[in-house]
């Protein structure tokens, strides 16, 4: 009995297509190199398809070994630019702190404009010698002036008429208004007004009514300065005697009287003609100055507030150079651009020289503090003598007459 090939159960079916045996009976349709061919089809794609994936396998991993080798190199190129960056960031640290600490400034001149102080306030000292009667000060060559201040005392009646005379030069609106046309008052001056009576002569220099202060005086305001001591301190109380009549025991009495009244005079002018010295061109500031004015930020504070006589002399007194040398630093916008610029030894060195400025300025206002108590006692001894002579005296009256009557 022949079954039909829909018959053949799968198992022997597959069977025989794998061992490759024909099990079919003859009549059978032949099918065995069809199905050798689709296998071998089938097992050609197979190994095309590795060959593919074996290939695209091969490709991505050769892509991946790429593209590590270029991430490595990335990160060592970029590794190698911060080390350089670094390196860099060193060397110009080290540069600018070496420039911070030895370079030097725009200012030195300035700095070393400072350490004229000391000859400037001795140059100040030695000037007032001269401003003193019969120290040979001629002032600003005002011969009546001049005369009052170094000629011996008259009486007094003579000093007040030759103060009334001078006057004339100075005669202000209040004293026109009183006597006008007079010798004493011939006209209102425009330039001093009152000058020989009002201390500003003294402390911001002689000028016109509603002038700005002025710390260099010109020789005029010297003249105009002296005589207000005159004035105010040095009017004379009698005269000084010839040689006929010093050499009489009265006499000696007198001289020694008026050695002892000039004694308290001398501590009684003397901040006033100190502050006229300190206001004095002064030769020893040329030099500091010169060297100041090399630097930009003083020399910008020395065309806006310099004085004339400063400007055209080349000189300053003490007192307008002292308040230069703390004005450039402190009431000086250019200053502070200089300040922006420091940082680290220069910075503090600029701190030291501050500190060193007040120091000398503490010293000298200790120095004044000291003029100040040595005139305070002058004041003490002389109301002592007041309250305690006359007591003495009637004391000595007292013991006298009784010895007189033993």
């Amino acid at each position: 009995m022949k079954l039909p090939i829909r018959a053949i159960p799968a198992a022997l079916l597959s069977a025989g297509l794998l061992l490759s045996q024909p099990v079919l009976a003859s009549g059978w349709p032949v099918f065995d190199s069809a199905v050798f061919t689709a296998v071998n089809t089938l097992n050609s794609s197979i190994a095309t398809l590795n060959a593919n994936l074996t290939r695209l396998l091969q490709g991505i991993g050769q892509a991946i070994n790429e593209n590590g080798a270029k991430i490595a190199s990335t990160v060592e190129a970029t590794g190698k630019v911060g080390r350089e960056f670094s390196t860099e960031q060193e060397k110009n640290r080290r540069i600018e702190d070496a420039r911070q600490r030895y370079r030097v400034s725009s200012s030195i001149c300035s700095e070393s404009g400072s350490g004229g102080a000391s000859q400037v306030n001795a140059g100040s000292g030695a000037a007032k010698g001269g401003l003193r009667p019969g120290g040979g000060g001629n002032g600003g060559g005002n011969p009546a002036i001049a005369a009052a201040v170094n000629a011996p005392p008259p009486v007094g009646e003579i000093d007040a008429a030759r103060s009334a005379n001078i006057h004339a030069q100075f005669c202000d609106a209040d004293d026109y208004a009183a006597y006008g046309g007079a010798r004493a008052c011939p006209r209102v001056s425009s330039a001093m007004p009152g000058a020989d009576k009002r201390v500003d002569s003294v402390l911001i220099g002689a000028g016109p009514n509603g002038k700005t202060p002025d710390l260099t005086f010109s020789p005029q305001q010297v003249d105009a300065a002296r005589m207000y001591v005159q004035n105010s301190v040095r009017r004379s109380i009698g005269r000084q005697l010839r040689r006929g009549e010093a050499d009489t025991i009265a006499g000696a009495q007198y001289i020694g009287l008026m050695n002892q009244y000039q004694a308290i005079l001398s501590a009684a002018a003397d901040p006033l003609e100190q502050r006229i010295a300190d206001s004095l061109p002064n030769p020893a500031t040329r030099d500091p100055l010169r060297e100041s004015l090399q630097s930009p930020s003083a020399n910008s504070y020395f065309q806006q507030f310099a004085s004339q006589q400063a400007k055209q002399t080349g000189t300053m007194s003490t007192r307008e150079f002292e308040a230069f040398e703390v004005g450039r630093r402190y009431a000086n916008t250019e200053y502070q651009a200089d300040l922006q610029n420091m940082s680290g030894d220069n910075l503090l060195r600029e701190q030291i020289r501050v500190a060193s400025l007040t120091n000398w300025l503490l010293w000298e206002l200790r120095n004044d503090s000291q003029r100040g108590n040595i005139i305070s006692g002058l004041s003490l001894g002389a109301q002592a003598r007041n309250e305690f002579e006359p007591l003495l005296q009637a004391k000595l009256k007292a013991v006298s007459g009784r010895l007189g009557g033993r």
